[in-house]
């Protein structure tokens, strides 16, 4: 539940080439996409005027002023232009509704600027549009308003002044039930640490809910919630609390770093993992190839239904999590650390049956060059790529065509209501 910035993810990446890593690409220039007609310049035009939202809502939730049926409608509408506009197959179902649809992000961000005695929290660079220290987000717990109410107002207090100098960013990631504070600092040395420590002592006394709290160090400032790099002992830290993040979802138990991407919406997880099993039907005697699979959240759901199931994702927590959460639940799954490329999915099925179906649930700039024909050359009889912005879909769906593919449904999901994106599942079957 790390992330992708994808309103979508402003999922915390592990920084694996997970959400955050886009792999080596030539993108157009945000005019040039726009007149292409990307998913939210169609949607933009369609949205009724919000006079009473405050700018900063505006840009990081333009939809969350509406009634939530009018937000899905015009959802739909902007999806149908998109389909339009851009050709593609098929036709999507209706999107299907979040169960929570404010409140529901389990992953915040705040970029932390430190103006004379006072540290502000912002969303983003965008730091002219906010007038006070903190503003609260419509699609953010109540739980996370009062974490970082109470974070703005004690890093403003000279005891804590080194802290505040040298934070980048204040992230709360968890679940509904259990949260954990991470502060982005570009300093690592022990009077830092330690202020951090008292820091983290007062958050354990006040009645905000932390279960733990960790300093993850990013000398660069980076724009995202963490480093490029995946954390180690010198630069993850933690200050109290469990090493480790717990869900449960559908029956399955899972363990995963706090650093580990993981979806930002909990209300929507259940409703995904069941339209994947749909999507997919699973046979008992078929072998399940999970790309991109993180903590194991799809192979760990799906492993019972099939005869075997393997999961491959970039070396660090996440992986090394999906190989504990094989333990804690029913089904044979096994999984490999590997850079997902062409040669190395050669390699790993070289000599092996071939996969009876493929689901991939890559970064948002989409797998890497090469990995799609790949696949292809197995001839899975079903697979299931998952987006996590709706702008990627052209390209990809033009490349699974060109190889001999064809779209047999579409199903998007509401996964970040108040903002212009969707999730969209998209199955697909080779032409006959």
């Amino acid at each position: 539940m790390f992330l992708h910035s994808c309103l979508c993810g402003v999922s915390l990446p592990e920084k694996k080439p997970s959400r955050k890593r886009s792999y080596v690409r030539v993108r157009k220039p945000a005019a040039s996409r726009e007149l292409d007609g990307n998913f939210a310049s169609l949607v933009k035009p369609l949205i009724p005027a919000a006079p009473s939202v405050p700018p900063t809502t505006q840009q990081i939730a333009p939809l969350v002023h509406l009634e939530y049926q009018d937000e899905l409608n015009l959802k739909n509408r902007g999806l149908h232009l998109f389909w339009q506009r851009h050709a593609l197959p098929g036709q999507p179902d209706a999107i299907i509704a979040s169960p929570r649809p404010r409140g529901y992000r389990t992953t915040s961000k705040r970029k932390v600027v430190l103006r004379g005695s006072t540290l502000s929290l912002f969303f983003g660079d965008r730091t002219g549009d906010q007038k006070r220290p903190f503003l609260p987000s419509p699609l953010e717990p109540a739980s996370h308003e009062r974490i970082f109410r109470f974070l703005q107002k004690k890093l403003s207090e000279p005891a804590f002044r080194l802290a505040a100098a040298h934070l980048n960013h204040l992230i709360i990631r968890g679940s509904y039930s259990e949260r954990v504070v991470i502060f982005n600092v570009d300093a690592m040395n022990g009077p830092l640490v330690r202020k951090f420590k008292i820091l983290a002592e007062h958050l354990q006394k006040e009645r905000v809910s932390v279960a733990a709290a960790f300093v993850f160090f990013d000398p660069t400032r980076s724009d995202y919630y963490l480093e490029n790099r995946r954390p180690d002992a010198f630069n993850f830290k933690r200050l109290f609390g469990p090493e480790f993040l717990t869900a449960e979802f559908a029956g399955c138990r899972y363990r995963y770093h706090p650093t580990s991407f993981s979806q930002v919406n909990e209300s929507m997880v259940e409703v995904m993992l069941r339209q994947a099993r749909e999507l997919l039907a699973p046979g008992a005697n078929e072998f399940l190839l999970d790309l991109y699979c993180g903590y194991g959240l799809f192979s760990q759901f799906l492993a019972s239904a099939y005869r075997q199931v393997l999961g491959i994702d970039f070396e660090g927590p996440s992986i090394k999590s999906a190989v504990a959460n094989a333990r804690l639940n029913p089904g044979r799954v096994r999984y490999l650390a590997r850079l997902i490329t062409a040669d190395s999915l050669q390699e790993v099925l070289a000599g092996a049956p071939p996969p009876d179906a493929v689901l991939l649930d890559p970064p948002r700039h989409g797998p890497q060059e090469g990995v799609i024909p790949t696949l292809v050359r197995y001839r899975p009889a079903k697979v299931l790529h998952i987006f996590c912005g709706v702008d990627q879909i052209p390209d990809s769906l033009k490349e699974w065509r060109a190889n001999g593919y064809q779209v047999q449904r579409i199903v998007p999901l509401d996964m970040f209501p108040g903002s212009a994106n969707l999730e969209i599942l998209i199955l697909l079957t080779p032409k006959q």
